[in-house]
């Protein structure tokens, strides 16, 4: 049986119609502005239901008042999860060597998003997550990758360890971002690699960053010990981009 969830705010609704998620429905502020009439638009020729609504009901609908007026009812289905083994092989498919992110225990939904953002904007072919004691994909973290979320293959894993085992065999270094890290920018990241994160305030688990091949950190300076995981994640990414073009 089919499980909806409302997501909201003009890009994610406008990244769900691009993706061919299927969208239940749409509900659009009654007053609408250009983005409002494409996504009608658009919703339109996908045969997407299009409904008018007052504030009130969008307020409700989404759960907050911050929804720019533009509701989607989202098939949770259409929300697709994956494995690793799917995602080494859409590198394969690519002919790009494989770039993924493991998130260790992260929690916040808006550094979630911010990171499916970074991730989508630099090319990972994939992210993996645990199945528990981690944040999921949710509304809020749709809103927060304005929609990129819907473009990532997200894995959920039971162990994230054993995701390394499986990398480890692919021939993919792995790579924990630690505070006593290698400076990244002294370290080879242009190959097959997956950066590995930690959580908010915890970091990365020290024994699944002693399984990893490299350990690496973000020098700082002017007195700061550490940035936000979603900053961190888009520096070592860059990085590791960047090293692949030169």
């Amino acid at each position: 049986m089919s499980e909806a969830k409302a997501i909201y705010g003009v890009q994610p609704v406008l990244e769900a119609l691009k993706s061919g998620s299927r969208l239940l429905r749409v509900y659009l502020a009654r007053a609408e502005g250009d983005q409002t009439r494409k996504i009608r638009a658009m919703a339109m020729a996908a045969n997407i239901p299009v409904i008018g609504a007052p504030k009130e009901e969008l307020d409700r609908r989404a759960g907050t008042s911050k929804h720019q007026g533009v509701v989607g009812i989202l098939d949770v289905n259409q929300v697709e999860t994956t494995d690793v083994g799917a995602i080494l092989e859409r590198a394969r498919e690519l002919g790009e060597d494989p770039l993924l992110l493991l998130l260790d225990g992260l929690q916040d939904p808006q550094n979630f998003g911010a990171i499916l953002r970074s991730a989508h904007a630099l090319g990972v072919h994939g992210v993996v997550i645990p199945k528990n004691r981690a944040v999921q994909v949710t509304p809020a973290v749709l809103r927060a990758s304005a929609g990129a979320a819907l473009h990532v293959p997200i894995a959920v894993v039971t162990n994230l360890r054993h995701a390394l085992d499986e990398l480890r065999k692919a021939d993919v270094w792995t790579a924990a971002a630690v505070m006593e890290g290698q400076p990244v920018w002294e370290a080879r990241i242009d190959g097959p690699l997956a950066l590995v994160m930690g959580g908010e305030g915890a970091g990365v688990r020290p024994t699944l960053a002693d399984d990893c091949d490299l350990q690496l950190s973000v020098p700082l300076g002017r007195g700061f010990d550490s940035l936000n995981v979603s900053v961190a994640t888009g520096i070592l990414l860059y990085e590791a981009v960047r090293q692949r073009s030169t």
